[in-house]
């Protein structure tokens, strides 16, 4: 076997109910749901019914889901407590892994079972904004917000975060990005949830460890990235002069280009629309939608680009869109964890229908067998 062919490309490795992927024709499903029907009509509380039960709430299921969402979105004094002792210097990414652990620590979780799995998960998914928010206003020496009742998943994590209701526009793009990133088949931090999973653990232990493997800058962490190059381009024209720098020093343009579509990401489409109405609201700063509007132009014109069928992909647009709705720099990959936590929690709950350790062999490549020689022979 040589080295070529250490990737796990192509493999199958888990049969799933919750997301069907097509990269050559640009295609996303949801349960058989297109994910372009899902972003244009549907909640993002919609979404987690969806792949927790199969099938869309009806209007009862959707009101009881939101009620559930809305009790578990309250922080308790321990809650609120454990997250302003959290270190306030460090990336977001790594001190909100550490407050799961400690949130672990509070509720005590049990090993994952069927029976309990998505109650577990649903608390889980309802603390995690409020997490970020309060985190992330505490660091900036500002009070706790618990928003209104009433309030969307979208629109609530937007109110704990900035300390006001969002307007439509704020509140729908949020709302789009969450539905949009719900879920992505058998992405790296789904696949580590699932193998923590098959170890007997708790749901806290797979999904900590899910945002550990998020964090990297090939998965959920590009979008802090691309957002990072388009401050550092500054304007539309600057743009071709950057790109041909990055291509000629051979680094990577974040944001563009997919291990699995060859074609447009099909999530791209709407991020593009949410983020520019965002930057058409009056009063509001488009420039770093319009910097994103000319790289993904200049890139799809690029020849480097063009051959190797590189396009951009959900980071791209997701990283003005999250800019826009005001998110510090180092919280946009754990907007992206609130978005996975349906997906997540489907994919390990699948895992339990299996009941097996995922243990894959590794092939022995080493020096043959040899025998010891003393510390003291030894040249």
């Amino acid at each position: 076997m040589g080295r070529q062919a250490l990737g796990l490309d192509g493999t199958i490795v888990a049969e799933t109910r919750l997301g069907a992927i097509d990269g050559l024709a640009g295609q996303l499903s949801y349960c058989g749901y297109s994910v372009h029907e899902l972003a244009e009509g549907a909640s993002w509380e919609e979404v987690l019914y969806l792949l927790w039960h199969g099938e869309l709430p009806n209007a009862g299921e959707l009101a009881a889901l939101r009620e559930e969402l809305e009790t578990e979105r309250v922080l308790t004094e321990a809650e609120l407590a454990l997250v302003q002792r959290l270190p306030q210097e460090g990336h977001g990414m790594d001190v909100i892994r550490a407050g799961v652990s400690l949130l672990a620590g509070l509720h005590r979780p049990g090993l994952m079972r069927a029976s309990r799995l998505y109650a577990e998960g649903l608390r889980l998914a309802a603390k995690l904004p409020l997490l970020v928010a309060v985190w992330a206003r505490h660091r900036e020496g500002r009070e706790p917000v618990t928003p209104a009742r009433g309030r969307s998943h979208a629109a609530a994590f937007l109110e704990a975060l900035h300390g006001r209701a969002p307007d439509a526009v704020e509140e729908a793009a949020c709302n789009a990005y969450l539905v949009l990133l719900a879920e992505h088949g058998l992405n790296v931090s789904t696949f580590v949830a699932r193998i923590v999973a098959s170890a007997q653990n708790d749901l806290y232990a797979a999904v900590d460890a899910a945002l550990a493997a998020l964090k990297g800058v090939a998965h959920g962490g590009a979008n802090e990235q691309a957002m990072r190059t388009f401050l550092a381009i500054g304007s539309p024209a600057a743009v071709p002069a950057t790109v041909d720098a990055l291509v000629a020093r051979k680094e990577r343009l974040m944001g563009v280009g997919h291990r699995i579509y060859r074609t447009e990401d099909p999530r791209v489409r709407h991020l593009r629309q949410h983020s520019a109405a965002l930057a058409a609201r009056p009063g509001a700063d488009g420039s770093a939608h319009a910097v994103a509007e000319a790289v993904a132009a200049y890139v799809l014109e690029h020849p480097y680009f063009v051959e190797r069928k590189l396009y951009p992909n959900v980071e791209f647009f997701s990283a003005p869109l999250l800019y826009q709705l005001g998110l510090p720099l180092d919280t946009f990959t754990l907007a992206f964890a609130i978005a996975r936590v349906p997906g997540w929690v489907g994919h390990i709950g699948e895992q339990l229908e299996v009941a097996r350790l995922v243990r894959p062999e590794a092939e022995y490549v080493g020096s043959a067998p040899r025998a010891f020689v003393p510390l003291a022979q030894r040249g």
